[in-house]
């Protein structure tokens, strides 16, 4: 790895820990002020010296046991939540029913499609740069919005959000942060299990249409990695495009009652993976396979959350108003039926 990516990661690291860390603050803060409200509205029913005690009472030594989001015990503090997010992700399949295996076969039909142009749509896409002088000064601005934009985005996001006390904000933010984490592990995961090569790789090293495939873990096999680069073993599949969707999926989730955020967040999140390809950096199915990967991430880690704080999903909402209802009514001598819907 080059200095400048061991420079981005090692900046992108300090902001997501900043974010969380920093801006966890504001997720305290409304259940101080609910405290705080409690006691004032106990105040017709206690007297001057208990609520006294209360004003002066001295911080509880149990804070790491409370729902704080600092705590490491309860199931709603960030670190078991983000253990638990893997969990959930890795018994997923375990609990898929006829429709998330006819979509996952779907996916895989895909991707197999995508391997078999994988190299055509690599002659279309490394050419674009050359031809149209706004796609190679935007690529690789867009490009980065899967890396260190991306995550400088989330950030900024959750430190407004902290400083002008916007809950949602911050916590979205959180979940974004949980979303990338998880992803991130799984796309690495498989770079070492496939070592696959890249297209900028292949054209100088295998010349193989598609790129070699290198096998498990094949970048620390000294016999094969003999003057050859990182990117001879880490195109499958995309970290970018997986970052992307991942963040672009909790906030999309997180905002769907505005519907140009939804818009907004996948057209960006689908315009980095374009990039990848205009980069010349991964094939269409590593871009495919990252974006599934990143929505994936993003779905499950905000459903565990809802699901943890007793938020009800939005379909659940929008069916229980939709739901037709049939009442028998009297009044006096006079009787009938009541619809609502």
């Amino acid at each position: 790895m080059s200095p400048a990516k061991k420079i981005s990661c090692l900046f992108s690291n300090l902001i997501v820990r900043g974010v969380v860390f920093f801006s966890c603050s504001v997720i305290a803060y409304p259940q101080k002020l609910q405290s705080i409200d409690t006691v004032n509205s106990k105040d017709a029913f206690s007297s001057k010296t208990d609520q006294n005690k209360i004003n002066y009472q001295k911080p509880s030594a149990s804070f790491y046991k409370t729902d704080s989001i600092f705590s490491f015990q309860s199931q709603k503090g960030y670190i078991p939540s983000l253990f638990n997010n893997f969990g959930e992700q890795v018994t997923a399949p375990l609990k898929f029913k006829a429709k998330q295996w006819l979509i996952t076969g779907g996916a895989i039909g895909i991707t197999a499609i995508l391997f078999h142009f994988d190299n055509d749509i690599d002659k279309w896409a490394r050419v674009q740069k050359q031809k149209h002088n706004w796609v190679n000064k935007s690529s690789p601005i867009i490009t980065q919005f899967g890396s260190i934009y991306g995550v400088s985005s989330v950030a900024a996001i959750g430190l407004l959000s902290a400083t002008f006390k916007k809950q949602k904000g911050v916590q979205t933010s959180l979940l974004a942060t949980q979303a990338l984490i998880t992803s991130g592990a799984w796309v690495q995961l498989i770079k070492h299990l496939t070592g696959r090569e890249d297209p900028s790789a292949s054209y100088i090293y295998s010349k193989e249409p598609g790129g070699e495939w290198w096998g498990p873990f094949a970048q620390y096999d000294q016999d094969v990695t003999v003057y050859k680069s990182v990117s001879s073993f880490d195109a499958f599949p995309s970290g970018h495009t997986a970052a992307a969707f991942s963040i672009a999926t909790v906030f999309a989730t997180q905002y769907n009652s505005t519907k140009a955020i939804p818009i907004l967040c996948y057209s960006m999140a689908t315009l980095v993976g374009i990039s990848r390809l205009t980069e010349h950096a991964h094939w269409a199915s590593d871009d495919f396979v990252g974006g599934i990967i990143g929505y994936v991430c993003g779905k499950e880690v905000v459903s565990h959350y809802n699901k943890t704080n007793n938020i009800p999903g939005t379909s659940s909402i929008s069916k229980s108003k939709n739901k037709m209802e049939l009442t028998f009514i009297q009044n006096g001598n006079q009787a009938g039926f009541l619809l609502k819907w």
